[in-house]
């Protein structure tokens, strides 16, 4: 496989002090990995050093694309968007193009077909013409999947992407990205351990450190030993995952976790 990203010995954070330490990882074409961890342990500081938002303190980051603009799509957790716009749900999909160099409103048949059959596939494809302030969040949620793909990306981030989208188009959701995932590496970050490890490849876990795990097959004692506060819970065919509430500090010394969990619905 084709390597895409590598980061090695990455140490980042802002002014308030260091949230990542000794990152390492690779990404290469048709990964599939699920990022997990606690709020605040460094999952959303590990996206915007591959997006390229912020740079290490120490350590290297390397790209290695061969094209500009298309190289990352990118869903964020939330996406903002004036509602009151009046800017068709197509050309939504087609401004994922503008950061590839396309001037707004000058998009190629091609582009516009491939912006349809996006959305085709999402579910939402009657909704084209419809505004964004004619859309449930859910709906809207679809439109920026799309407006993440619509560039070809050979590495496509997701954070949180079943924020706001339907228990009905989620299980949809994860199987497009597997069939997605044949023709670019996929990056998902998400709480729900369970649901993901159905459908990622490998996973890694996020809590200052970072631990890679090889396979999506992870148990609650493995976990524990990335010092990676979730909990496991299965629900039929499918497992969820519930994040415990949780104060931690570890002993770096004697190589102790010291924590109080409650867990929550």
């Amino acid at each position: 496989m084709n390597k895409l990203i590598q980061l090695e010995n990455v140490t980042a954070g802002y002014d308030n002090g260091i949230v990542l330490r000794d990152v390492s990882i690779s990404v290469s074409d048709q990964d599939f990995i699920g990022v997990i961890g606690p709020n605040g342990g460094g999952k959303t500081t590990l996206i915007k050093l591959i997006l390229g938002l912020i740079k290490p303190v120490s350590g290297t980051i390397q790209r290695f694309d061969d094209q500009q603009g298309s190289f990352i799509g990118y869903l964020p957790q939330q996406s903002h968007i004036d509602r009151k716009f009046p800017i068709t749900v197509q050309d939504i999909v087609l401004s994922g193009l503008m950061s590839a160099g396309t001037t707004f409103n000058r998009y190629s048949a091609a582009d516009k077909k491939q912006a349809l059959d996006l959305l085709g596939q999402m579910g939402i494809g009657h909704l084209a013409r419809r505004t964004a302030g004619e859309l449930s969040g859910g709906q809207l949620q679809r439109v920026f999947i799309c407006r993440a793909l619509i560039s070809s990306p050979k590495l496509l981030i997701l954070d949180e992407p079943n924020t706001f989208v339907d228990n009905r188009f989620e299980h949809e959701m994860y199987e497009l990205l597997q069939q997605f995932n044949q023709k670019m590496a996929i990056m998902i970050i998400s709480h729900d351990v369970g649901t993901i490890s159905y459908f990622v490849k490998t996973i890694a876990c996020v809590n200052t450190y970072l631990h890679y795990h090889p396979s999506n097959i992870i148990t609650e004692e493995q976990l524990a030993g990335y010092n990676c506060p979730l909990q496991i819970i299965t629900h039929g065919d499918v497992p969820h995952t519930v994040l415990q509430k949780h104060d931690h500090s570890f002993d770096h010394e004697h190589g102790h976790t010291h924590h109080h969990e409650h867990t929550h619905e």
